[in-house]
């Protein structure tokens, strides 16, 4: 007892001291776009973003490019950046008190930090560099123009994506240093919310799966009037989201708390975000249901595999275990920055699994009949979930090698009968049930702790340890020269190796490269290098890849002429812009290139303040076709 009374204790005090945010220094950062005026954001910390938590804050800029970017504070230009993709165009500001602010998207430079940047890009003779300066070599105060905002990057609109970063580069929340530019007395809002079972014996509503519920809310507070039915372990996942004032933009929760039967159970709390922890937002995510519906759901409770620091959770890792025939109150409590909080309370009715059906071997009379029937196969995690619609249940059998198991039937619905199967007893090739059959393609078992290495005939996959997150029953097939490689509804954390075998069959190796496959947005390219007959390539993401060829040469164009500064106009049929550069009258002469407008335009060097004569275009692209052109002005 007395070992209880110390656990709660110290339950107790952990809460109590994660339910105060630490202290942040105020007036120290000045608001970095329209300082002193009110202001709004289109992202915040912590938001989920696709494969990354968001860090800092995306702040709007009137839906344009140009506006003054200050110095949030005292300091000196620590690093500088320009890309096309990203972050952009970007200034990093080191700060007395050890902390860095970052400036991102940004349209260009402004002042002694211009001069700098233009004088380094004719030296280096480069269009995109990452530098970084010696301590006070350009020094900054508060409140100095250093840019202006824009659209660089991989930014999807006019926007100042701004950071604040500690000793150590992990990303802060900027509104713990308390903006009065940025108000919020709006509550967060749940959008949705589900309850995934997590083993093999659980049940939501009779179901095994992802049930999703939809909240009433009243007075502020979302609850369901009658309770849900479930048993076994249970996961609770949420679609929620936080609004600000004067703006439609939804943003992201800062901290998310789990009590059951009024216990806390599960904290997730956005503090600090470390880039290395930005994989694991894919398990944090539930990311099958993301990839399949859209939908952001948040896991409270902590998935295999997950290791992020911005968890607090109970010996069950916040999963919800019903065991009983009681009813359980779960109330789930959302903060945003600001510390605006709602609350959502539901209760669960602990009921007992029905059991299983047994099999009906049906007549031949009945087989013979017209009838409609279709089969469904899910992955949850590690069971395999198969719906059959039939008039009639049948003798199901889950086939490996020659060998053959007869699955219980766990529950019907209707005409729909529901087979599981665990994916660790054996993986199959496949299940037959009446006139039904589904094909699998299960290679192996993989384990995240070790070096697994496939050898699947066409092509040899290598996935270094720690590049998987958890066990994965790993799939693949090769039909119409196309190599699938598991699927693209699980994520892996970093980056494995393909070596795609030809057998000789590609003549034009040096255009020929390997392409995911992207839906409607065509073939992405992956690249990849060339050895003897192989082609080996890496890649941190599931899905289909082909090998295509493209000999087909980028096109460029003049586009038009303002003031001094020449606009060309560029595209490519496959493989994408990779390089660009000019020369005028024989000297390198600096272009920025906007691959979301694909246009390139010129920046004059400090001393030539008119263009004439001859100015040569080269544009490349991903596999190697080149393209120039000679303009005259």
């Amino acid at each position: 007892m007395k070992y209880r009374l110390l656990s709660l204790l110290l339950f107790g005090l952990f809460y109590i001291a994660l339910s105060q945010y630490p202290q942040y220094a105020k007036n120290y950062f000045l608001f970095p776009i329209k300082p002193g005026q009110k202001n709004y954001l289109s992202g915040s910390m912590g938001e989920l973003r696709p494969n990354h938590f968001h860090g800092g804050l995306d702040i709007k800029t009137d839906q344009k490019t140009g506006l003054p970017v200050y110095a949030s504070a005292d300091g000196y230009i620590s690093r500088i950046a320009i890309s096309v993709k990203g972050y952009g165009n970007t200034a990093y500001i080191k700060h007395p008190n050890g902390l860095t602010t970052v400036y991102a998207h940004l349209e260009w430079f402004s002042g002694d930090l211009e001069k700098f940047v233009r004088k380094l890009v004719y030296q280096q003779q480069c269009n995109e560099i990452d530098y970084v300066l010696m301590p006070n070599e350009i020094v900054v105060k508060k409140g100095d123009t250093i840019a202006f905002s824009g659209n660089s990057g991989s930014s999807g609109g006019p926007h100042l994506h701004w950071e604040i970063r500690d000793e150590n580069e992990k990303m802060m929340n900027p509104l713990f240093f308390s903006f009065p530019e940025i108000e919020d007395n709006q509550k967060p809002y749940i959008n949705k919310f589900a309850l995934r079972t997590l083993t093999i014996e659980s049940r939501v509503e009779g179901e095994f799966g992802l049930m999703e519920f939809n909240p009433l809310k009243s007075e502020g507070i979302y609850q369901c009037k009658f309770p849900i039915h479930a048993y076994g372990l249970i996961g609770l996942q949420l679609v929620a989201y936080d609004q600000m004032n004067g703006t439609s933009s939804r943003c992201g929760i800062s901290k998310l708390e789990l009590m059951v039967d009024g216990k806390l159970t599960f904290v997730h709390d956005i503090q600090k975000i470390d880039f290395t922890e930005n994989p694991l937002m894919n398990l944090h995510l539930d990311y099958t249901t993301n990839k399949n519906q859209g939908s952001y759901y948040q896991k409270c409770y902590i998935a295999d595999g997950n290791t992020l620091n911005t968890y607090k959770t109970d010996k069950l890792k916040g999963k919800i275990a019903i065991f009983d025939t009681l009813t359980h109150s779960v109330s789930v409590k959302i903060y945003d920055s600001y510390k605006n909080y709602t609350i959502l309370y539901f209760s669960i009715k602990g009921t007992p699994n029905q059991k299983s059906y047994k099999p009906v071997v049906v007549s031949k009379w009945q087989k013979n009949q017209k009838k409609t029937s279709y089969l469904t196969v899910i992955e949850h995690e590690n069971i395999l979930k198969i719906n059959a619609t039939l008039p009639d249940s049948m003798p199901a059998f889950m086939y490996k090698n020659a060998e053959k198991k007869q699955l219980l039937l766990q529950y019907k619905n209707q005409n729909t009968y529901t087979f599981l199967h665990d994916l660790r007893s054996f993986l199959p090739d496949s299940f037959a049930v009446g006139n039904l059959k589904k094909v699998f393609n299960y290679h192996s078992m993989l384990l995240p702790t070790v070096d697994n290495n496939i050898n699947l005939g066409i092509a040899d996959i290598i996935f270094p340890q720690k590049s998987l997150h958890d066990t994965i029953f790993f799939q693949s097939s090769f039909v119409n020269n196309t190599l699938s490689i598991h699927d693209d509804c699980h994520p892996t954390i970093g980056m494995y190796q393909v070596q795609f075998k030809t057998n000789g069959s590609v003549i034009n190796k040096e255009k020929t490269s390997v392409y995911q496959m992207a839906g409607r947005k065509g073939l992405k390219h992956n690249g990849g290098e060339w050895i003897g007959n192989n082609i080996k390539f890496k890649t941190k993401y599931f899905g289909d890849f082909v090998l295509a060829i493209d000999t087909i040469l980028p096109k460029i164009s003049f586009h038009k002429k303002v003031n001094q500064t020449l606009y060309f106009k560029t595209s490519d049929n496959l493989s994408g812009i990779a390089q660009w550069y000019g020369y005028l009258n024989g000297n390198f002469i600096f272009l920025h290139f906007d691959p979301k407008f694909h246009v390139i335009f010129t920046d004059l060097p400090p001393h030539v303040l008119e263009l004439k004569g001859t100015l040569l275009i080269g544009v490349v692209d991903g596999a190697g076709n080149k393209n120039e052109k000679i303009f005259t002005f």
